[in-house]
């Protein structure tokens, strides 16, 4: 009978955490062969197969939201995290997923505090995500912050949902305007500049024009396909790093619609966050640099590194918020009123209620914004076509009067 491998969580005589992978027939010859190496096993189980963890290997936020809340219940329901993650791990069915829970359980099992199990994996959580659990726990409230966390994450999920639904229909709008036109440009107004030209008639400017732009995207297609193609790979590469993404934003911000939009999502998610950890515990200026990194928004997090620096040269908070720039009027209004860490968590959690109901209505009704523009953009391609057509259309009926 031929082996099976196995991953293993061990605790050695002096108390060490190990783990590992061993070739065995059965889980229970694996248990064995560990217990004659002298390790005391706290979990066994086969390794995934590679299929498996090439079909799963993502683990998405609304399974961290998830994780996230359930660890709270059982937090809440005084039961030990590390044998309650246990049972988490046994019925998940996402194997990335199942092995870093089984992991982070197995460290807290061997003695290891909650916030270096869940670090090991910040690539997945995120560092807001580890500072606020860390303070959590030296506070003692981890209940209540994990349930913060989860509320925050499923709040970030549904904003990215809403913003992908209010955005399906005009990308799907779009792209049939720009199918339809290039049908029209390559194929349509050529043939009947043809015609035209066979019965003697002069074509006016708009049908040479879209003739002629027919005739150069048929000839050079190549060209304008390593633009776009090219163009899009320097607008993702600018995105990517730091400066140009601080460039882009600014711009973005500077849109009418859009900018309103992005400020309220970045001074929810700030305001949501800075109260998470102001109630957990950590202090003033930490909680304005761990909420300002949480808003993914690298202008928003330059301003908030200045504003802690101004506070640690002594500036009071009223002032420096006050002078807060990415902040609007009500944000700045409210939290400069706080008088203290309590004061501050309740109007931190008040702005983020706010400013996701306006998120929300923004998102919900950006549809509003949008299809007017479209609208206007077909129509002037439907007079262009109908000019490029219809106006030599005349001439030649004038013609064979």
């Amino acid at each position: 009978m031929g082996s099976t491998a196995y991953k293993y969580h061990a605790v050695d005589e002096t108390g060490t955490r190990k783990s590992g992978r061993i070739d065995a027939q059965n889980e229970q010859a694996a248990f064995q062969q560990l217990l004659e190496q002298g390790f005391t096993p706290l979990t066994v189980k086969e390794c995934s197969s590679a299929l498996s963890v090439l079909r799963s290997r993502r683990v998405t936020q609304i399974e961290i939201a998830t994780l996230t809340r359930e660890m709270s219940v059982l937090v809440e329901a005084n039961i030990p995290i590390g044998r309650g993650l246990l049972s988490i791990a046994e019925h998940e069915k996402n194997p990335a997923l199942r092995d870093m829970i089984f992991d982070i359980a197995s460290m807290i099992e061997s003695g290891e505090k909650i916030t270096s199990a869940f670090a090991r994996y910040q690539h997945v959580f995120g560092a807001v995500y580890i500072e606020t659990l860390r303070s959590a726990e030296q506070s003692g409230q981890i209940g209540p912050v994990a349930s913060h966390l989860a509320d925050m994450l499923e709040r970030n999920i549904e904003t990215t949902q809403q913003l992908k639904r209010a955005m399906t229909y005009p990308i799907i709008v779009v792209c049939f305007v720009i199918l339809a036109l290039s049908v029209i440009v390559i194929f349509v107004v050529p043939k009947f500049a043809t015609i035209f030209e066979a019965n003697g008639v002069e074509l006016p400017l708009t049908t040479r024009v879209v003739r002629a732009m027919g005739a150069s995207i048929t000839q050079y297609w190549w060209l304008y396909l390593s633009i776009i193609v090219s163009g899009a790979f320097m607008l993702i590469r600018t995105w990517k790093s730091k400066s140009g993404r601080f460039k882009i934003e600014k711009l973005l911000h500077k849109l009418p619609y859009i900018g309103t939009m992005m400020t309220a999502v970045t001074t929810a998610r700030f305001s949501r966050v800075m109260s998470i950890g102001l109630e957990s515990g950590i202090e003033v200026i930490s909680a304005i640099e761990i909420a300002g990194g949480s808003t993914g928004r690298p202008v928003f997090q330059d301003e908030c590194i200045r504003m802690c620096d101004r506070m640690r040269s002594g500036e009071g908070l009223s002032d420096v918020i006050n002078r807060a720039q990415g902040l609007p009027s009500f944000a700045r209004r409210l939290f400069g009123s706080g008088k203290d860490s309590e004061e501050l968590a309740r109007a931190g959690s008040i702005i983020a209620r706010h400013y996701d109901r306006q998120s929300d209505y923004l998102a919900k009704n950006i549809n509003t914004i949008i299809e007017p523009m479209i609208t206007i953009a077909m129509a002037g391609i439907v007079l262009l076509v109908a000019l490029s057509v219809f106006l030599p259309m005349w001439q030649m009926i004038s013609i064979n009067k």
